[in-house]
């Protein structure tokens, strides 16, 4: 006869990266995209998003088809490139607004993702490019107008 009086363990479902929506993995890459300057650790993700993190990391792979800590990194040297080449940001504000925080840090992952540091690579830039970085440098005049831009056509049009 069954013994009625034992404890039973209930079984419950282990969430699996199936049960995430993608709504909210959605919402995991635009919180990413938006605060790269901020802790992006998967411990702070997870923990953001009220998740565990066995659950998070392979349900990010799963839907994304790279894993969460090595899109971070993507996205920040993305941003590090783009302020590289955009803007005449010194390495430590580049570190600080991409989420480094230590300038020695963003050297060190820039050169171990790139093979080249961001001074070489900045320097590596086609002169025009090199040109628009430093007209970027001058402040605007006192009345607060920026100089009106001018437009070239280079090559024959018929």
């Amino acid at each position: 006869m069954p013994d009625n009086h034992r404890a039973v363990a209930l079984l419950r479902p282990v969430p699996t990266c199936q049960n995430l929506s993608a709504e909210l993995l959605i919402g995991v890459v635009q919180y990413i995209m938006v605060n790269l300057n901020l802790d992006l650790s998967i411990s702070g993700l997870a923990k953001r998003f009220s998740l565990e993190e066995d659950v998070l990391l392979p349900a990010f792979q799963s839907h994304t088809g790279i894993a969460l800590d090595q899109f971070v990194l993507r996205r920040r040297i993305e941003h590090a490139l783009h302020l590289l080449k955009n803007s005449d940001a010194s390495d430590s504000e580049i570190a600080a607004g991409s989420g480094w925080g230590a300038e020695c840090a963003f050297q060190a992952a820039f050169f171990n993702y790139l093979s080249v540091s961001p001074s070489e690579y900045r320097r590596s830039l086609p002169p025009t490019q090199q040109l628009a970085t430093r007209d970027r440098r001058k402040r605007p005049s006192k009345s607060g107008c920026l100089p009106q831009e001018k437009s070239y056509v280079i090559g024959r049009f018929r």
